[in-house]
């Protein structure tokens, strides 16, 4: 190939990048199939993500918003291909169920296609942090689960900065537990292992758990979880330490919240 086609080509291929960023799309409009609004209010929005057997999702656009992964199934490796960027092509590693990774905010917009190349679907929930980001370069990093007792409760911090909290938190079989959102600091809970229990603090009440839903807790309001099943309950616990960006509700350490409860189970 002569210097005058390579030149082209290179043209060509900056145009087509340029025109992708530009016209790129939410990727629940994009990929219905892999990606759906599961809950969201002024703090955090979850999208369920799923990625079939050797599935390929078009090019679309993801924020610049902090967030936090978690895996619901043990599946394959999955290739990212980014638009614009000198070295395109991510691979994320092969995840295991119940496992998470933090995600600082990014300078740019994450503009990208993805493959999954193997025979197991891959199942996660990708939650954004729509919270005033602090000490951002801590929000990083990859978390396990880890070997607990059966016939105990848990509950573990596993990461910890001055934006977000994360816990483990398990309800042993036939036992109950008490999980509260700390006084003006609002929680998610993120259902880890499908279970019937009963509940009490708004009304007691008998409900079934589902992998991956989420439970939205306003600051300061008591869950109790009673497990009737012969099995483990395990949840993540993600507490919001400070306020939405587009509001004035002060900081945890500023004061009570505006927001008041807006509890919704999805």
């Amino acid at each position: 190939m002569t210097t005058r086609s390579l030149f082209t080509a290179r043209i060509v291929w900056i145009v087509s990048c340029l025109t992708i960023v530009a016209f790129s799309q939410d990727p629940i409009k994009t990929a219905p199939q892999a990606y759906q609004l599961q809950f969201e209010n002024e703090w955090v929005k979850v999208l369920r993500v799923h990625y079939g057997p050797h599935e390929k999702i078009p090019m679309h656009d993801h924020s610049r918003l902090p967030a936090a992964y978690i895996y619901l199934n043990d599946s394959g490796p999955i290739v990212f291909r980014h638009a614009g960027w000198d070295h395109p092509e991510l691979s994320r590693p092969a995840a295991k169920a119940g496992s998470f990774r933090l995600s600082p905010t990014t300078s740019i917009k994450e503009t990208h296609e993805v493959e999954n190349p193997t025979d197991i679907p891959s199942d996660s929930l990708r939650v954004e942090f729509k919270t005033r980001p602090t000490n951002r370069k801590s929000l990083q990093g990859r978390f396990y689960r880890e070997d607990y007792p059966k016939d105990e409760n848990l509950n573990k911090v596993q990461f910890e900065n001055e934006q977000i909290r994360v816990t483990r938190v398990v309800c042993a079989p036939h036992k109950s537990l008490d999980v509260t959102a700390v006084s003006a600091e609002p929680a998610l809970l993120i259902v880890l292992s499908p279970a019937r229990l009963k509940t009490s603090g708004s009304g007691e009440k008998q409900s079934s758990l589902e992998l991956g839903q989420t439970i939205w807790m306003a600051g300061g309001r008591p869950e109790r979880f009673e497990n009737a099943g012969d099995a483990p309950i395990e949840f993540l616990k993600i507490d919001l330490r400070t306020a939405p960006l587009d509001s004035k509700v002060p900081d945890s350490k500023g004061g009570s919240s505006k927001s008041g409860d807006r509890g919704t189970v999805k």
